[in-house]
């Protein structure tokens, strides 16, 4: 059995893989993913009662259903509690590290606010399980390219440069305003405060927002260079929103640029492409 063992659940998602390349003494983690050969397989529908690994320092749990519009159904997005509450239950860990979300401020009624909401609610409930134990809820991440998700920029970048799009009609408002953060910056962050021994639950995210109309202007300056004409769009919601973390002192907030964290992205999704 190796000493601080540390287990990363969901080494295959945009934190996983985002976390893995910042970690440097790889021999002390295990990378677990269900879907990908790349890592240690293991399927948490599965009992882990014969897990090899029963003694743990620290688990990273990032696990959860993508955010794809064929998942967005109640059923799937709770297997994450059950997933959950598999790892708890079976094996003996000392510090905990949750990725929770911004969407447990949704309304209560929304599926993944309410599953999120139930997760942190089990490991609260049974905390004595475990030494410490960290909850992060992270806004409006952004990896470093394009990821197979429904979020809003890697949906946008998908029907315009992906699937050559001329128009499309998305939910949300034009004059929704979000602050977006790197991912690369957040997992930093996140590993540097799980070597602490202290529990918490932190948001994360930036102060500086950004309309979604920025967003697309900023998108289709290279659609039009590429097709020569702009990429049309309408929005189902008729008022628009606001998103971003609260600043006081238990959160940990940025002041980033949100236009040049998508300059970035667009750039090495497009590099991405062509290679």
């Amino acid at each position: 059995m190796k000493t601080n063992l540390n287990l990363v659940f969901g080494a295959s998602g945009l934190i996983g893989e985002s976390f893995k390349k910042t970690v440097k003494r790889k021999q002390n983690y295990i990378f677990l993913s269900k879907n990908n050969n790349k890592f240690y397989k293991i399927d948490l529908n599965k009992s882990l009662k014969k897990f090899p690994y029963k003694k743990v320092d620290t688990c990273f749990f990032f696990a959860s259903p993508r955010i794809k519009k064929k998942n967005f159904k109640r059923e799937k997005f709770f297997q994450e509690f059950n997933w959950l509450k598999n790892v708890i239950f079976n094996i003996k860990i000392n510090k905990l590290i949750y990725l929770s979300s911004s969407s447990i401020y949704y309304d209560k009624n929304h599926f993944i606010g309410s599953n999120k909401r139930k997760c942190e609610h089990l490991i609260i409930k049974n905390k004595k399980k475990f030494k410490y134990h960290q909850i992060w809820r992270p806004f409006n991440l952004v990896g470093s390219k394009h990821h197979n998700s429904d979020h809003f920029h890697n949906l946008l970048y998908k029907k315009m440069f992906i699937e050559n799009k001329r128009k499309y009609t998305f939910n949300g408002h034009l004059g929704d305003q979000r602050a977006y953060s790197d991912v690369t910056s957040f997992v930093k962050k996140l590993q540097l405060e799980s070597k602490k021994n202290i529990s918490f639950i932190k948001d994360y995210g930036n102060l500086n927002l950004i309309k979604i109309e920025d967003i697309i202007k900023l998108f289709n300056k290279s659609y039009l260079n590429i097709n020569s004409f702009n990429f049309k769009y309408k929005f189902l919601n008729k008022k628009p929103n606001k998103n971003k973390v609260k600043l006081n002192k238990i959160n940990i907030c940025m002041r980033l640029s949100s236009i040049n964290i998508f300059k970035n992205y667009l750039k090495k999704s497009l590099h991405a492409k062509k290679v």
